[in-house]
């Protein structure tokens, strides 16, 4: 009989008694600025999270595994490569990748454009290590680093988010600094979640969805 009623007091507790452990990308300006979209979004929907700061790697390795429970903020595709993440089908931002340089360089052809040119990427990025592999590049572990390698003539260009805070204080601190438009390409990015958290993928879009609709993203810094 006990048994019986531990069981039943097991059957009954909510989900939104469950906390997801979702790893962020350690020092990326752009996760810190999603995580509060993040926990907004989560609490709408009834659930508890909390961030794991770690390298973007570490971060998918330890979602698919199954050692915490998703990961936030990557790009679409992810699901392809690592069938045990599912993707929340609606975006937490929209991550837009441009060009940072001392020089004037004509941006409109896109990810070519960068063709011929030292450049700086964060390291561990799936989008921007993609997009330039096979040019001349430098993988480096923060925005702060990419931009004083810019400085310093370590690359021509550096490529970070449009709206990233550390280029636009940088921007804001030294006119010779430019942003070279258009941005190379908007990519909507996403929270992914093991598959043993399926049921809870359309609680955070519809979430994400309604904060869209009702101005929450806007009012957060997003979107």
């Amino acid at each position: 009989m006990k048994l019986l009623l531990a069981l039943l007091c097991c059957a009954t507790v909510p989900l939104q008694a469950q906390q997801l452990q979702l790893s962020t990308i350690a020092q990326h300006t752009i996760n810190e600025r999603i995580w509060p979209v993040t926990e907004a979004a989560a609490r709408r929907a009834g659930i508890s999270v909390v961030a794991r700061p770690m390298s973007a790697e570490r971060g998918i390795v330890q979602a698919v595994t199954g050692q915490i429970d998703g990961a936030v903020g990557r790009s679409m595709g992810v699901e392809l490569k690592y069938p045990d993440l599912l993707r929340v089908p609606e975006p937490v931002y929209h991550y837009a990748p441009i060009a940072y340089s001392y020089k004037r360089i004509d941006m409109e052809a896109g990810w070519d454009a960068l063709r011929g040119h030292p450049i700086c990427i964060r390291l561990g990025l799936q989008l921007t290590t993609a997009r330039t592999k096979g040019m001349m590049r430098q993988q480096l572990a923060d925005e702060t680093s990419m931009l004083r390698m810019l400085k310093e003539g370590g690359c021509e260009i550096a490529v970070m988010d449009r709206n990233d805070p550390v280029a636009r204080a940088a921007l804001a601190s030294d006119p010779a600094l430019m942003q070279l438009g258009p941005p190379l390409e908007e990519m909507p990015l996403f929270i992914y979640l093991h598959k043993r958290h399926a049921a809870l993928a359309e609680r955070l879009a519809r979430a994400l969805r309604e904060m869209r609709a009702d101005g929450s993203m806007r009012r957060l810094g997003i979107d």
